[in-house]
């Protein structure tokens, strides 16, 4: 029973933390592209809990449009 308990444990804080990584990559390069400041993004994303950061993000990127080379 305990072996099991540890590995829901450890799965349901896996899961979050590689789904917020996977969210900060992909942060990182859009932020980028659109030549905001990206690690000020990847800040907001890490500290503010519950996804809120991102939909932070996505709210405020609209306003800029994608930089075309």
């Amino acid at each position: 029973m305990i072996n099991f308990l540890v590995f829901l444990l450890i799965f349901f804080l896996t899961i979050p933390f590689f789904i917020l990584s996977l969210l900060t990559i992909w942060v990182y390069k859009d932020a980028k592209k659109r030549g905001m400041n990206a690690f000020s993004w990847i800040l907001v994303i890490w500290l503010i809990p519950l996804f809120i950061g991102l939909i932070f993000y996505l709210k405020y990127r609209e306003k800029y449009s994608t930089i075309s080379m």
